[in-house]
């Protein structure tokens, strides 16, 4: 029996991670880094994006990684759940053409600019 259709599902761990990020991650680890790096992953190797969207969003998640390696703790709310689970949610509706789109490198970074602040403005309001 299926519930979510893949993208449904997508869309749900994006706005799951979204949600984690602003209710329960006051303060970015490592640990969040690491699980937000792998997700994604998983997320980019299954979405068709072009080459140049995919190797800036790789290049994103290989320096989220050495941040967190590194644990250099002022650029952790980069790499958090709210900013990856953005750019997720960015993906997935650019994929399916509900937002933007995902086919040039431009509409990727105004979207996720976007939904990033969107998110923060969220955060910032319900944690007043």
């Amino acid at each position: 029996m299926i519930i979510l259709t893949p993208q449904e599902a997508a869309i749900a761990s994006a706005i799951v991670v979204i949600i984690y990020g602003i209710l329960y991650e006051k303060r970015v680890t490592y640990t969040s880094i690491l699980f937000n790096i792998m997700s994604f992953v998983v997320l980019l190797a299954s979405t068709n994006l072009p080459v140049s969207v995919f190797l800036v969003l790789l290049t994103y998640t290989i320096i989220g990684y050495v941040v967190a390696k590194l644990k250099l703790k002022a650029l952790f709310p980069f790499f958090g759940s709210k900013a990856f689970g953005s750019i997720m949610l960015v993906i997935v509706l650019g994929s399916s053409g509900l937002i933007f789109g995902i086919y040039n490198l431009q509409s990727v970074i105004l979207s996720w600019i976007i939904v990033f602040l969107l998110v923060y403005l969220i955060f910032y309001l319900i944690n007043q």
